[in-house]
Order: C-alpha cells, then structure tokens, then sequence
C-alpha cells in the first residue's frame, strides 16, 4: 500500500537542515479531494492554502505546459504540489487531461440531503475500511454487515464482527475488482424498491458533528451503467439508449471538468439535481448502448464541452394559445408521451393556500407576464387584494404551484410536488361578481425543455432515427469525439 511522507515530517526535515524559509519545496505527487480559490486538499498532505498567484502546470510528453488553474480537477491523483512561504505557488498534474473516474455525492433515502447520520454496508466480497491518515482499518468479509455514524465530529464504525472504531479522519471502502457494495439504509427504485449495490469505492469524510458525506468513486463507463437504465427505461429503442448514454456521459464529464462542486470534494450528485445514477438496477440493454457508445461525448465546434441537457418531454411549442394547446399533431414525433398534454385547475382556496406565506388576502387573478425565448413562463404575478408578488424563474414557478390534480392525456395524477414544465396558459374562471373562482393552467411536456427530450428521441428511434441522427436534432453544432483525446485547459476537448 502507498505511503506519503506527511507534511509535518517534511517541514522538520527543512527546518533541520536550515533551509531558509523562502525556499520553494515540491512535495511528492498526490491525489486531489478538494479544490477551491483559497486552498486544495490533498489525500496525503491534507489541506494546505493556495497562493493567489498559483499556477499549473501539465506534464505531457515529456513537456511542462502551463495551463490554467481551472485546469486541475477534483479527482486527479497525479498532481505535485510546491510549497512557498507555506502556501502553494505551483501544481504540476501528471494525470491525462481528462476524466477517467467520477465522484458521485451519494444522497439518503428519497433524494433527500447528501449528508448522512449513518450508512449500513454489505460487501459482496471483501470490504477494506482504511484511514489513510494513520494507516488504521480493518476488512469486513463478504455478506457480513458494517454500520458506520457520525458522533461528536468522528465516523464510529462497526465492523461485521461486533467491534467498534474510531477515525477522525476521511475514510476509504473499497473492494476487489469485480466486488459490488451494497447500501442498506436506504431504498432505491420506482416501482420496485431494492438495496442499490454500488461499483468502485467510497470515501466518508465528517460534515458538521453528527453527519458525513459518502462519495462514491466510480469508472465513468460503470457509472454510466447505472445512469442510463435510471434515466431511460430499457425497454425503449437501442438507438435512442445510445443517444442517452452519450449524453450522459457528455453530462458527466462536463460536470467534472468544470467542476463545480470540487470544494465539496464530488463532481456530481445521484439525483435530478445532476442526473439519476442507481435508481434502477443495470439492464442488458443499456448496458450494451453504453458499450457500443464506449467514451463518446458531444463537443461543441470549438472544442469546449457543453453540458448536454435533457428532459422528458417537449410542449412542442410555447403554449401561448389555447389553440397551440388542443393541436396534438407532434404526439406521435414525442413518442405518444403521456406528458405531452396536461392541465391542471386551482380553486380560489387552493391559490390562498399555495400563497399564504405571501399575505396576497384574496387572489384577484394570475398573469403571465414573461417568457424566455424557448416560450417557457419565466414571471408569473400574482394578484391579491392586499398586494400582488411576482413569481420569477422556471423551477420557482414550477414549485409555487404544485398541483393537487394533475390531468394528462392518459390518466390523472395527484399531490404532485411541483408543475410538469413551465410552458403554459392560464384561463380563468369567474362569478357574476367578477371575482376569481378558479385557473386553469392549460400545459405541455416535462422538465426544463433544455437539450434533448427523451420521450422525443425514442419517437424518433422508432421513427428509423440512428443515435447520431437524434444527437444532431437536439444538439446542433456539436460533434462528436472520444473523451480520452486529451482536454484541452480542461474544459476543450480536441
């Protein structure tokens, strides 16, 4: 097992020498937990501060090219760094320019918060718990059972045995090629519930006293074996399976590259808020749309990585008119989604109970007041006796009013946690007193409307369509390429 002199010993062996203070001092290669403006940790070294005037260098074929600090990414496991006056001036990376694993921030039981009070594991074959700081950890055997909490700012671990451990610091699970670890305190699925078993290996680290953080460290391409079937049902076209896992493998890899979440130490989340990884179990089909695509992602024509967005369904157009909305022609182009069509009607109690935090008193009417130019409702006012408020953005539209009553075309669903899209009309009801009875909101599709709607690229799969075709209809200007070829600064692939 790999050991790294600690930074203290280092500091001891400069001082002992009397190396003057201002000396620069190039630690070994280590791998990177977390970045941010003012400091980077390391798995070995720990967190040390970064110079304001850090640069970043990337060892390729026997060069040193300087590229931008943004360039070094969450994840990386061959990056030097070189201290000065006890800060990091320089990051030298000798990992490949792109992405190889994923660093997944594991959430509790029905999405809820990615931070946990406590984890039970089974392994399926061995399981290493280590302490990497201090060397300390022990093996739970396959089937046995591990429960580890968060108490007073430390991870307490029982091992399948019955005995009890203490860390302090960030602790690492990890199994044998081929050994899956299966999570007991939560439920995944839709219809049916399972334990998820989980590829790759996790990190723990404390967040706050009584919670942590689990970060599951997985390959791309098997991290993508879990999204797809999760994100897409199996049973739909092999074409459009192959047109999700580019991209959600463009999704992923962008998300890492530009690392937005690198001062948490992940790169995504496992659910909407990034997309759904092991909500469903792996599926043939998927599996051999992932291989088939095997390290395709979309890149824009000068290089750089969007984020290749998806949905469920498209309104097929803005919704401004009630005409647009009875016109059914493009069903079959969404696959015959059944949230192509909706509506759903708010009485004038159910528009005081969603606003009572407001103090709006009576509601005098809703008015749609902007949209964005995909036709999206991006302000909405609302009307009351005492004030009005405007309600702006999609997603806060689309929580304000989570219907009770949701009418499809197919069926009808209740209690819903938030409106199915923001592309909408609004029509309303009076008495003869001219005061509001009820609206009735008169909607199309599912989700954000952003890149590639799913239902749309299984009609156009069924349609005849191969992957390539669907890719280009929904993100235009892209091309095609491997992520392995190197990233250019990290976030342009050439």
């Amino acid at each position: 097992m790999r050991k790294l002199f600690p930074l203290a010993l280092f500091l001891f062996i400069l001082s002992f020498f009397g190396i003057a203070a201002g000396a620069a001092l190039k630690l070994p290669a280590d791998r990177i937990l977390r970045i941010s403006g003012d400091s980077v940790e390391f798995e070995h070294h720990g967190s040390l501060p970064l110079s304001e005037a850090a640069e970043a260098f990337h060892h390729w074929e026997g060069e040193a090219l300087a590229v931008p600090l943004d360039a070094v990414k969450v994840g990386f496991k061959e990056v030097a760094a070189t201290l000065k006056k006890g800060e990091v001036f320089r990051l030298d990376v000798y990992d490949p320019l792109y992405i190889k694993t994923i660093l997944v921030a594991l959430t509790t039981d029905e999405f809820r918060s990615i931070e946990h009070k406590e984890l039970s594991f089974t392994p399926t074959s061995k399981l290493f718990v280590e302490e990497k700081g201090t060397g300390r950890g022990f093996i739970v055997e396959e089937g046995e059972e591990a429960v580890v909490y968060a108490k007073e700012g430390k991870l307490l671990f029982k091992d399948g045995k019955g005995g009890l451990w203490e860390f302090a610091q960030r602790l690492y699970l990890s199994a044998p090629a081929g050994g899956l670890i299966q999570i007991n305190t939560f439920l995944r699925g839709t219809t049916t519930k399972f334990y998820p078993r989980y590829r790759g290996r996790f990190e723990l680290s404390i967040c706050g006293e009584e919670h942590f953080l689990a970060i599951n460290e997985v390959d791309l391409e098997e991290y993508l074996y879990q999204v797809v079937p999760s994100e897409m049902p199996k049973s739909w076209p092999l074409e459009a399976l192959k047109a999700q896992a580019v991209a959600a493998r463009t999704f992923a890899v962008a998300q890492a590259v530009y690392s937005r979440q690198g001062h948490l130490g992940y790169h995504v989340r496992d659910d909407t808020s990034s997309q759904v990884y092991n909500n469903q179990p792996e599926a043939e089909a998927a599996s051999q749309a992932i291989d088939e695509t095997a390290g395709l992602i979309l890149a824009q024509k000068d290089g750089t990585i969007g984020s290749a967005y998806f949905y469920s369904t498209s309104a097929g157009g803005s919704l401004e008119t009630l005409a647009e909305w009875e016109n059914t022609e493009l069903w079959a182009a969404e696959g015959n989604s059944p949230w192509f069509r909706w509506q759903c009607t708010f009485s004038q109690e159910d528009l005081k109970e969603l606003f009572k935090n407001e103090g709006l008193g009576e509601i005098l009417g809703l008015k749609i007041t902007e949209r964005d130019d995909r036709g999206r409702v991006s302000a909405l006012e609302v009307k009351g006796t005492l004030k009005s408020v405007v309600v702006r953005g999609e997603l806060t539209i689309r929580n304000a009013l989570a219907p009770k009553k949701l009418v499809r075309l197919a069926d009808v669903l209740t209690n819903e946690a938030l409106l199915p899209s923001a592309f909408f009309l609004v029509e309303q009801s009076r008495d003869e007193k001219g005061r509001l009875k009820s609206a009735v909101l008169y909607g199309g599709g599912s989700g954000h409307g952003l890149g590639m709607s799913q239902w749309g690229a299984k009609g156009l799969a069924e349609a005849g369509f191969d992957y390539e075709s669907i890719l280009k209809r929904y993100y235009p200007n892209t091309r095609l390429l491997t992520h392995s070829e190197r990233l250019r600064y990290g976030n342009n692939a050439e």
